[in-house]
């Protein structure tokens, strides 16, 4: 497994080794989630940063076609092996925001 090191401590940690604990101010209106990633070594809090977050983008090309074809019938990727090429472009995202991802230190938490 790959593992990443935390910010606060350095140790080498993996992504299924992180514990959650209750934020402890109240979540913006933005914030899906109440809880924070914290390090199973050192307790400090931890988000998923770098440059994983521009790798996600890759993703939106197969998501669209999927929704458009949920909702019409009609893939927008569905000529000419465009499905393909969605689907790589999936993969590559989902590989590089996990490859390409560091752990970043969560302040005011």
């Amino acid at each position: 497994m790959m593992r990443k090191q935390c910010p606060w401590c350095s140790e080498a940690i993996g992504l299924n080794q992180l514990g959650r604990r209750p934020a402890l101010p109240k979540p913006k209106w933005f914030q899906f989630s109440r809880n924070v990633l914290v390090c199973p070594y050192c307790a400090g809090a931890v988000k998923l940063g770098g440059q994983s977050k521009w790798f996600l983008l890759l993703l939106l090309p197969s998501f669209i076609s999927l929704l458009s074809e949920l909702i019409t019938g009609h893939a927008l990727l569905d000529g000419e092996n465009l499905r393909w090429v969605g689907w790589a472009l999936f993969a590559a995202g989902f590989s590089g925001a996990y490859f390409f991802g560091q752990f970043e230190k969560v302040e005011n938490l």
